[in-house]
């Protein structure tokens, strides 16, 4: 959750087989709520299934691009690191697979749990590019684009992936798409790691003033949507829950764009109809930018793992086609990570490829072309 920003209406594809969510939206006054815990909200399930190759699927217009969607847990890896720089020693085989600088920058962090999310970061994005855009690991570097967006460059300057990550309370989540470009952005919360503090702030200065708080970060009639819950919703865990879904929702479109907390379009950017995952069984939230309809963008809202919550925002491209096909995010283990790096670096090369031969690539982003 880096900053805020929101995301757009269009409908998003519900996952099949995720979580049972019950549609209702007591904020908009429909009848019905959920009423679920901020300390116990529904999880989707996380696959730990090893994806050897990208599935392609051949349509009469070319070929379906892929998506990755991975998380990393980093809560329980190097238990026995408490500070900062006792990493170099409990997670040297991670760090010994980044260069020098980059091991430097994780161990520059004041915090233990924000240098292994930076280590966890780091390694998801290098795994990403050199196991599915077949080149050495350690020229799996990314650059910035004109927005400073993260992204990776073949050398003559195409772009075989995009991809976005986000982290937050010790979770990393990496969402991406193979084959053709893709604005996309992807943003985690996890309202539990504050809860006691913004509870704190609640009852010693009230629900108006909490929002008021943040009021600069959100667009004019989002922060009066967000006062209204003081009257439709008694429970505050429920009304933390609709602040961080739109915190998530915002931050999710801005990182798709670009063009973060720069953007002169911030507080005209309007998140309407938002409602946490658990209350709605698709996403219903209606993008608004200077008074008009965003509707080329997907939203997707999922909650993960306990008390996380991510959200994507993918840019459907200008012939009206879907957005990237989003599945289930897949739970990496970090051992798999390491062990691919170190593999690479001795030579062995990337072991899973981008598609089963280099014919069937090459026909597959003809077609895309």
């Amino acid at each position: 959750m880096s900053s805020l920003m929101i995301t757009s209406e269009a409908p998003v594809r519900p996952p099949t087989g995720r979580i049972r969510r019950r549609a209702s939206c007591p904020a908009l006054g429909c009848p019905s709520s959920t009423k679920d815990s901020l300390l116990h909200p529904p999880s989707s399930p996380l696959t730990r299934r090893r994806r050897r190759t990208i599935t392609i699927t051949a349509t009469t217009g070319g070929c379906t691009p892929s998506s990755i969607q991975w998380v990393l847990d980093t809560r329980p890896l190097w238990p026995r690191a408490t500070r900062t720089a006792q990493l170099a020693d409990h997670a040297a085989r991670a760090l010994a697979v980044l260069p020098p600088h980059e091991r430097q920058e994780v161990l520059r962090y004041v915090h233990v749990r924000d240098a292994k999310m930076a280590l966890g970061s780091r390694l998801l994005k290098r795994y990403l590019i050199a196991r599915y855009a077949s080149v050495p690991w350690d020229r799996a570097v990314t650059t910035r684009n004109s927005d400073t967006k993260p992204v990776f460059r073949r050398p003559d300057g195409s772009e075989p992936l995009s991809f976005n990550v986000s982290h937050q309370a010790g979770l990393v989540v990496l969402v991406a798409s193979v084959l053709r470009p893709a604005e996309l952005g992807v943003d985690v919360v996890c309202p539990t790691e504050r809860r006691d503090r913004d509870l704190g702030l609640i009852r010693a200065e009230g629900w108006p003033s909490f929002v008021d708080m943040h009021a600069e970060v959100f667009g004019r009639d989002e922060v009066s949507r967000l006062h209204g819950l003081g009257s439709t919703l008694r429970d505050q865990d429920h009304r933390l829950r609709y602040f961080y879904t739109l915190w998530c929702i915002r931050e999710a479109y801005v990182k798709m764009t670009g063009e973060a907390l720069l953007a002169p379009w911030l507080r005209d950017l309007e998140m309407r109809y938002f409602v946490p995952a658990e209350d709605a069984s698709a996403s219903q939230t209606e993008i608004w930018l200077r008074g008009r309809r965003v509707d080329d963008v997907d939203l997707r809202l999922v909650n993960v793992l306990a008390g996380f919550t991510v959200c994507t925002a993918v840019r459907r491209d200008g012939q009206g086609a879907g957005g990237l096909e989003l599945g289930e995010y897949e739970l990496l283990d970090v051992e798999e990570v390491i062990s691919f790096g170190e593999r690479s670096r001795r030579g062995a090369g990337p072991e899973s490829r981008l598609v089963e031969s280099h014919k069937e690539e090459s026909a597959c982003l003809e077609n895309i072309a």
